[in-house]
């Protein structure tokens, strides 16, 4: 990311998640430590998903509404919930990308995992997203093209400011270029996920963390495929090659991305990185939040007459004065960083990244589901009411 008024040029310090450890030991300990973290992830999501969906069960049964029909119609205001009650099967299945409900089913009785597990493919109930990138050679080629493009992005900083050297010098007083360490932790996330998705059933409009995007070979590529032939393609250069392209072009387009440079949180001092999702509000056909990968460090003491540090209070990165590869989430608007989930959503590492996504049941109270739903239909209204556009 270039930006002529956001850089200020130092030494990288080494910082838990960046690309840091050499020793095999150490490598294995961090294989280990984001092996479990995505697994504790998994446990975690999908056991809000289902005690979310429970929940609203008892809710709507507390209200002691006349008939099944309005209980029905409040279940399905949730996210992803396109259920339909039909007499075609006795269990709960899936049919035409939607969900069957056996027609007698009462909201009460409603088969909560047989749901879930019916979600579709790039929406599981616990949030991960199978690798696409499945042997060494395929992630080290992700690494190179990762680290060769946002390179690019931080020695173009360099050049911009020479050209306007009057103007620069009020905010740049180290020129020395920089070179940005390889993000090795995201190699190891893409060992075990392709992304990390929140259903989203509460209607946050909260962005998945897709960082390869479609790079990688699909299941559908393989299916056919005996297990030599399966080798044969995984190790296919040309194939590799092509794929390399794609997301070479896809990197240098985000590049340029004005999402990324207007939206980041402006305490951010941001030298290189890419958007990695979007989160969408439906209703008003917009972006509501993104994730981003960045290469970052909270601006320095000498920018604090700026006025970029007033909320130190909240939790924050622990390193994030330091230079690091760091997920970072963040409103589709000017006014970040935005607290989220009790902190500011910038993570020094992805598994503590990991464990604040998939604490979002955490913070979810009565009150705020009710913001959440009105929000997600358009009412601006602050009544306390339980009215039936709620």
């Amino acid at each position: 990311m270039t930006d002529t008024k956001k850089t200020n040029l130092s030494s990288t310090t080494p910082m838990a998640g960046s690309a840091s450890a050499s020793a095999s030991g150490t490598d294995t300990n961090a294989d280990e430590t984001m092996r479990l973290a995505i697994a504790r992830f998994r446990s975690r999501m999908a056991a809000a998903n289902q005690k979310f969906l429970q929940d609203r069960i008892n809710e709507i049964e507390a209200k002691g509404l006349a008939t099944e029909e309005e209980k029905r119609r409040q279940f399905c205001m949730c996210r992803w919930m396109d259920l339909e009650w039909d007499d075609d099967g006795p269990e709960t299945h899936v049919r035409h990308n939607g969900i069957r409900i056996p027609q007698q089913t009462l909201v009460k009785d409603l088969d909560i995992p047989a749901i879930l597990n019916a979600l579709p493919s790039h929406k599981p109930a616990d949030g991960v997203i199978p690798p696409l990138l499945r042997t060494e050679e395929w992630r080290q080629m992700y690494l190179d093209t990762v680290q060769r493009v946002c390179q690019q992005q931080v020695d173009a900083i360099v050049p911009e400011d020479e050209e306007d050297l009057d103007v620069a010098c009020t905010y740049h007083k180290d020129h020395r270029p920089m070179t940005i360490p390889r993000c090795d932790e995201l190699a190891l996330f893409l060992k075990y996920a392709q992304e990390v998705v929140d259903i989203d059933f509460r209607l946050l409009g909260i962005a998945p963390f897709t960082p390869t995007w479609m790079t990688g070979i699909h299941n559908k590529e393989l299916d056919k495929l005996d297990e030599g032939q399966r080798r044969d393609k995984l190790a296919d250069p040309q194939l590799l090659k092509h794929e390399q392209e794609v997301l070479q072009q896809q990197l240098e387009d985000e590049s340029s991305n004005m999402e990324l440079e207007v939206c980041i949180d402006d305490d951010l001092d941001v030298r290189a990185g890419f958007i990695t999702g979007v989160g969408y509000n439906r209703l008003y056909e917009c972006d509501e939040w993104y994730s981003a990968y960045v290469y970052c460090r909270l601006w320095t003491d000498d920018d604090e007459d700026n006025g970029k540090h007033e909320d130190g209070d909240i939790q924050d990165a622990a390193n994030i004065r330091d230079w690091g590869w760091r997920v970072v989430f963040f409103r589709a608007d000017v006014c970040n960083p935005t607290t989220l989930y009790g902190r500011k959503a910038r993570f020094d590492s992805i598994p503590e990244f990991l464990d604040w996504y998939a604490s979002w049941l955490d913070h979810l109270d009565a009150r705020s589901w009710l913001s959440l739903r009105r929000h997600a239909i358009g009412c601006e209204t602050d009544c306390e009411s339980d009215c039936e556009y709620h």
